[in-house]
């Protein structure tokens, strides 16, 4: 890694199910041409609007338990009983570029994060209410009406975590949500911390 250019940023975003993270991302990479997606791999199947290598790397139960006994994984967990995880090798060929990224994840990655100490920013995006969203997961109609309760006791569960975060956001108007979030991204990265003189200073 270049020494006069600052590690890239990996910014954290996670949301319960059905608060609409997988759109505000999508934006988000529109709106942000320098940002990259850490793409997770994952069990579950993949939606018909999604691909593998662009949304998620679609892999076994086999596979990714191989890769968890490998140790590739800096995190990793079981979510409505499929397996979703981060590799090192995805974060790292980046961060080491000065390449920011950003990564979708849920709270147990969070909290498996913060115990490793990991390095990012934090945010977490909220619904407006409970009843929206039932009424979002339920619009979706991609679930049963059984997995859509579970996905809300869920939810209900992660809101209580929120203090895992640097920062909260709801999104209660989508342009609102994308809005504060690259304001987020872009005060995070003028941060003296980070700030790497172009020349030397006498």
């Amino acid at each position: 890694m270049d020494p006069m250019k600052p590690e890239g940023i990996p910014f954290i975003l996670s949301a319960p199910s059905g608060t609409g993270k997988t759109t505000v991302c999508k934006i988000l990479r529109e709106k942000l041409s320098d940002i990259r997606f850490s793409i997770s791999h994952t069990t579950r199947p993949a939606r018909p609007d999604e691909a593998d290598g662009k949304d998620y790397y679609f892999i076994s139960m086999d596979e990714f338990k191989k890769k968890i006994g490998r140790g590739e994984f800096l995190e990793w967990a079981n979510v409505h009983n499929n397996y979703y995880g981060t590799t090192f090798e995805t974060i790292n060929s980046f961060r080491q570029i000065g390449q920011d990224l950003l990564l979708d994840l849920d709270v147990q990655g969070v909290q498996s994060l913060r115990q490793l100490k990991f390095s990012g920013v934090f945010i977490f995006l909220l619904p407006p209410s409970i009843e929206e969203l039932h009424q979002r997961l339920k619009k979706r109609g991609t679930e049963p009406d059984q997995m859509i309760m579970d996905r809300i006791d869920t939810g209900k569960k992660e809101m209580t975590q929120y203090l895992l975060y640097d920062y909260v956001v709801t999104n209660i108007n989508l342009d609102e949500t994308v809005a504060n979030l690259v304001s987020i991204i872009r005060s995070e990265r003028c941060r003296t911390h980070r700030y790497h003189p172009p020349t030397e200073t006498p």
